[in-house]
């Protein structure tokens, strides 16, 4: 039986992470979503590719989330979706960066759209769950500065 291990990052000070030239994040609120969802399609598409989960969302689900405000954040890799990463708010779920990045492109681009979501809603901390299971989740939040919640 697995549990959920709660995480909290408070917004306050960023880690050195570097910046390919190649790399960017695209941010995808109701307004944008018909002219991007092409692209959207594409970052389902590579997660499914590489993961097999059920309960994956797909371009509807994404349009009801978008439209409760939500917000999805891509990782675009010369304009390709390699990853994803949904807010609510303050709360962070759903992150998937595709096997095939480069080494450190997760960290910038989780960290990129964490404290773009704090300029744009003067948030103090980001929250999210991980899997008991999931070791390789678990070691890279905690490298990214989020600390266990007891």
């Amino acid at each position: 039986m697995s549990y959920k291990i709660y995480f909290k990052h408070n917004l306050d000070v960023k880690i050195n992470s570097s910046k390919r030239e190649e790399i960017s994040f695209l941010k995808i609120t109701k307004n944008n979503f018909k002219e991007n969802s092409e692209l959207i399609q594409k970052s389902i598409d590579t997660f499914h590719s590489q993961i097999d989960w059920n309960d994956m969302w797909d371009l509807d689900e994404c349009e009801v989330r978008l439209s409760q405000d939500e917000i999805l954040y891509l990782l675009l890799d010369s304009g390709i979706p390699n990853g994803h990463v949904w807010y609510d708010s303050s709360y962070l779920y759903n992150a998937f960066v595709s096997e095939n990045r480069t080494s450190g492109d997760s960290l910038w681009f989780i960290q990129e759209t964490m404290w773009d979501m704090k300029e744009i809603f003067n948030l103090r901390r980001i929250s999210l769950y991980v899997d008991d299971w999931n070791i390789r989740a678990i070691k890279f939040w905690k490298k990214l500065g989020f600390v266990e919640l007891t």
